[in-house]
């Protein structure tokens, strides 16, 4: 081996160590944040059929807050013959490991600047488009990586404030039914006072926990009331498919879905199949809204997002965003705009784009760069809760749209209340949706 092959070399090693130290300072300050609950360094697990406890490598496991995994696996450059190593590591957490069916981003990590190599870009782009298989769902550079998790962090963020604002309020029972979530919910509240610290009695968790549950499935074919959620799901779904509720022979939930390519959430928050058949299942993503207001967030972006799936070549639209953004209000921004002495007609240029902007806020279609997995990332139902009082209702998301499509032209903005998440004024755009808190 010559001399420069041996720097190349080294180089190559110092380049994947750089990346390992960044990605472990990241860690480290989202552990302290409290953005993340732990991670593991260079840990090795096993097969759980086997006792062998070093069959599969990850650089990174990281436990999100609300239990699930990210698997991170950094390179020093890419190398088509060299990615397949790392392929089968994480085809061996994903299938074989104590938490496999928890996983919902494994990362293949490279260095800034490996965007400019042809041969990566041309692999990457035939992986999204669903032409070259990975085990891996994100292939991302480093400072990719910071925005994956800056997306991530801040739903973290709104969702704290969110489910710590629904503290405050007092909780009924339902009536008619022996169990539904509001009755968990007091009792996590008795015992510990906080919600979010006991994350496994999340509204999405019970949800799939009584889907999948088999005495649920045959109570409610035989017309029992036993769980208020299960019931309005399944109501809700036999009308849409227009079956009869003798035809289900099972379910299956689970509310690990892969995150988006940014690192932020899908609108799916649980996938369920709906089986007719030993063969034959029905796929149903549902939306989950949990609130006491009349309006709940529904979409978290920047502006640069916006611009990027709603009007890539409409100066106009960047221009609204942009300002308001900047603003946070539309107070501010129309004060915004007089001082910049920018002329432009706000309302015509949101109404042009505001039913390809309810179908992005709400099923999450049309944003090709960052969807991964569309049959089970784009949402096709809608379920929302009363945080209070605990009455559900669900219903298609085309149902739930078009009801918002009317809406349009009543305000600035309309159907959607524009604002900012917490602690983000300046940085991001979020939508608030009108939604129903009784059942009709």
């Amino acid at each position: 081996m010559s001399s420069a092959q041996i720097i190349s070399n080294a180089e190559k090693v110092r380049s994947g160590q750089e990346v390992k130290h960044k990605v472990l300072q990241l860690l480290e300050a989202l552990l302290s944040d409290e953005l993340i609950v732990g991670f593991d360094k260079d840990v090795s697990h096993a097969h759980k059929n086997y006792k062998y406890d070093k069959q599969f490598k990850c650089d990174f496991i990281v436990e999100t807050v609300d239990r699930k995994f990210i698997l991170i696996r950094a390179s020093n450059s890419f190398r088509s013959d060299r990615v397949k190593i790392p392929f089968y590591d994480f085809l061996g957490i994903q299938q074989y490991s104590a938490f496999s069916g928890n996983i919902v981003a494994s990362i293949l990590l490279f260095p800034d600047g490996e965007e400019e190599n042809s041969q990566f870009v041309n692999t990457r782009t035939k992986m999204q488009n669903g032409h070259f298989f990975s085990p891996a769902t994100h292939w991302l550079t480093f400072s990719e990586l910071y925005e994956f998790f800056y997306n991530y962090c801040s739903e973290v963020e709104s969702r704290t404030a969110e489910l710590e604002d629904l503290l405050s309020e007092k909780l009924y029972s339902i009536e008619g039914y022996a169990h539904s979530f509001s009755d968990q919910l007091c009792q996590v509240k008795e015992e510990s006072g906080s919600y979010y610290g006991k994350i496994g009695n999340k509204f999405e968790s019970f949800l799939v926990e009584q889907l999948n549950s088999l005495e649920n499935l045959t109570a409610y074919k035989n017309n029992q009331k036993l769980c208020l959620e299960y019931d309005v799901i399944l109501d809700s779904i036999i009308y849409d498919l227009k079956i009869d509720r003798l035809q289900i022979k099972a379910l299956e939930a689970t509310d690990t879905i892969t995150k988006l390519q940014n690192g932020g959430s899908p609108k799916t928050d649980i996938h369920l199949k709906v089986f007719t058949s030993s063969k034959v299942g029905c796929p149903i993503n549902i939306s989950v809204k949990n609130t006491k207001s009349s309006r709940v967030s529904c979409h978290d972006y920047q502006a640069k997002d916006f611009t990027r799936v709603i009007a890539p070549n409409d100066d106009s639209f960047n221009e609204v965003v942009e300002t308001f953004q900047e603003a946070g209000s539309w107070g501010t921004y129309e004060s915004l705009l007089i001082d910049k002495m920018i002329p432009i007609d706000t309302d015509a240029v949101l109404n042009t784009y505001m039913e390809k902007l309810i179908e992005w806020a709400i099923t999450g279609k049309h944003d090709s760069d960052h969807l991964i997995e569309d049959h089970n990332q784009i949402a096709n139902f809608i379920l929302t809760r009363n945080a209070v009082s605990g009455i559900c209702k669900m219903q298609s998301t085309n149902a739930y749209m078009s009801e918002l499509k009317e809406a349009i032209g009543s305000a600035r903005g309309a159907p959607f209340s524009w604002t900012y998440p917490s602690k983000r004024r300046g940085k991001r755009i979020q939508l608030k949706m009108p939604i129903s808190l009784s059942r009709d």
